[in-house]
């Protein structure tokens, strides 16, 4: 018997929870899962008739900063059943459905169920934890590849990590969360025909002996104490027709708590990333390249030459990681100095276990210097108290109008709504894996399926940009000089496909600087856009293919799998166009790319072969 139910206003999508609190979930009427929900806190249980409550809200916003579009617009129809202590809402929209809990008093959590049971005719795409410290599955750094398949070839001994997609003949789903404030993240096991939640426990003890981990030791029996009345994290269910409705949904960001105050010093853009290429400058005279000042004033330079908004100085300038302690081989002061007549910003590298408890005293330090932002990196852990530093530590930066980035961390969920100083998240399979990550692992298929899982949680810092590019066949690991898999085509795509408003451009200067026409074209990708839209035919493993406008830019990008692929751009009206797109002998010299510009003169449509792992990136401006 049903006793909640929430129907989007197009009548698509629909949640309902029955009476023993199983949510159902439809599209079309078809039935796609079914989800036990409960929660075991010390406030009173459901018990009797509810309250119920039903009511329309407008979740439309402006979002600045929000890299998908300028503004949602987004209608929910809501219902909410309301019982001493506790409530349950359901929200359904155009784009899915929500469920969350609330809380009428302080309460102790002891569990959440989330026993997820999707229909037996889904697919899934898939995501495992790397691994585990101390046999503990949730201290990891959720950074894998992306797998495709159905339920029955989930290792139920393994962690499965949010966003979970699952594809239908007709329809698509995505599972996520939002608004996880002083909460656990929501994770996945496998067991029998359904998955059930794994959540992070309260740590009780933690080892603070090294200044680049928090490792916890032992655990309480509870998953928080919440210290107010409070709301509980949003589960999201969207929903589309096919993946590409996926990749263009908004709920995670209509869903999260609205920005806390102004936020217009906030500037997003591009960082010139030091690590990746192991500060490999070539070429140059009067200096050693590596960590100094030298090689960072070079990399200042550049920036300013080709209008790139950050330096950062990674790990290596704080002596044994110890924030507090400079190097004497870098002058902080004189590379703000140097940045600031540039117009170029400087950003800091620290590790999260450096800042616990230390936020103010550090953040000051370096605000007061003129340091612009902290890369915050080996979180490794998604309990409540890594979730309450999250945010608290986005407040301090805001308030000192400093910049984050979060490495090393699970998926976002909304934060960079609240706070918009935090610019991207990682979280991510990204590029820095070409460093120690052998041709086994298929990069190629894995950059398109990111699309359709972990980018749909929010910004994700997967770095591209890399100018050594190969086959697979030929593509090797290396630490020093690394390389991607593909060609470069699909480099130059990837600094449009993927949402984040710090971009970071992962190779060296002086490689850029040796194909000045083309660096020229890919830093001049926006970060963030008045419009998005994903291709429908787009598939988690043939291409991806999406279209974005800035003003009266439109740019459109594309990356396609192990096989070559032509695909159509359409032009409505004359245009100017720029477009570097793979070359003829791309997919065996993966560096070979044809950058062009030239007139289209009517409406119509324009054919571009992509080489296997390929892509392109094209620039339409209208003409009169």
């Amino acid at each position: 018997m049903t006793m909640l139910e929430a129907i989007s206003p197009d009548g698509r999508n629909e949640i309902r929870v029955e009476t023993d609190f199983t949510a159902v979930i439809l599209r079309d009427g078809l039935e796609l899962a079914r989800v036990g929900i409960g929660l075991d806190a010390t406030c009173r249980p459901p018990a009797g008739a509810p309250q119920i409550t039903v009511a329309a809200q407008d979740l439309s916003a402006d979002t600045p900063f929000y890299t998908k579009r300028a503004h949602i617009s987004l209608t929910a129809n809501t219902a909410k059943a309301a019982w001493a202590e506790r409530s349950l809402i359901l929200l359904a929209t155009d784009q899915g459905v929500a469920y969350r809990w609330e809380l009428a008093r302080p309460a102790q959590i002891d569990a959440e169920t989330f026993d997820f049971k999707p229909a037996s005719f889904a697919e899934l795409l898939f995501a495992y934890n790397n691994g585990a410290y101390e046999g503990d599955l949730l201290q990891n750094s959720w950074e894998t590849i992306h797998n495709r398949g159905p339920l029955d070839a989930v290792d139920p001994a393994r962690l499965v990590y949010l966003p979970l997609t699952l594809l239908f003949p007709h329809a698509a789903m995505a599972v996520t969360e939002a608004e996880l404030r002083a909460y656990p993240g929501l994770n996945l096991q496998r067991e029998g025909d359904r998955f059930h939640s794994l959540m992070a426990r309260w740590p009780t003890s933690q080892d603070g002996s090294s200044r680049r981990y928090s490792r916890v030791l032992t655990r309480a029996d509870y998953l928080v104490q919440t210290i107010e009345p409070r709301a509980l994290p949003w589960r999201i269910f969207m929903l589309g027709n096919c993946a590409a409705d996926l990749f263009d949904n908004d709920l995670v960001e209509a869903l999260s708590e609205p920005p806390k105050g102004d936020f217009s010093w906030v500037k997003t853009g591009q960082v010139a990333w030091d690590w990746w290429n192991d500060w490999g400058l070539d070429g140059v005279e009067g200096f050693k390249p590596g960590v100094n000042t030298a090689t960072y004033k070079y990399y200042i330079d550049f920036a300013a030459a080709y209008n790139i908004e950050y330096v950062i100085l990674d790990e290596g300038w704080a002596q044994e990681l110890d924030v507090t302690k400079v190097i004497p081989e870098v002058d902080i002061p004189a590379l703000v100095a140097h940045g600031r007549a540039k117009g170029v910003g400087i950003i800091l590298w620290s590790t999260w276990q450096q800042l616990i408890d230390r936020q103010e005293e550090i953040f000051s330090r370096y605000a007061a210097m003129g340091v612009k932002g902290f890369k915050i990196d080996f979180h490794d852990r998604d309990d409540a108290q890594v979730a309450d530093f999250l945010y608290k530590t986005a407040e301090v930066a805001a308030g000192l109008h400093l910049l984050v980035d979060y490495h090393g961390i699970h998926k976002p969920t909304g934060l960079s709504h609240t706070w918009p100083n935090v610019v991207s998240y990682e979280g991510v399979f990204g590029l820095e894996n070409c460093k120690w990550t052998s041709n086994r692992v298929d990069f190629i298929t894995n950059d398109i399926r990111l699309a359709f899982g972990r980018l749909l949680a929010g910004p994700m810092d997967y770095t591209p940009g890399a100018m050594r590019n190969a086959p697979r066949a030929v593509y090797r690991a290396d630490g020093h000089r690394p390389m991607s898999m593909g060609t470069r085509c699909r480099q130059a795509a990837l600094a449009m496909l993927y949402d984040t408003n710090l971009r970071m451009l992962c190779d060296s200067p002086t490689a850029y600087e040796r194909e000045p026409a083309y660096t020229r074209f890919v830093t001049a990708v926006p970060v963030d856009w008045d419009e998005t839209r994903c291709e429908p035919s787009s598939d988690p493993d043939t291409h991806l293919q999406v279209m974005r406008r800035r003003g009266s830019e439109v740019w459109h990008a594309a990356i396609v799998g192990t096989q070559p692929r032509t695909l159509k751009v359409t032009f409505d009206a004359p245009a100017r166009v720029t477009l570097v797109r793979d070359a003829p002998s791309s997919d065996v010299v993966g560096t070979d790319y044809i950058l062009e510009a030239f007139d289209v003169e009517k409406p119509g449509e324009l054919e571009i072969p992509c080489a296997s792992g390929g892509g392109f990136l094209l620039r339409a401006v209208a003409r009169a």
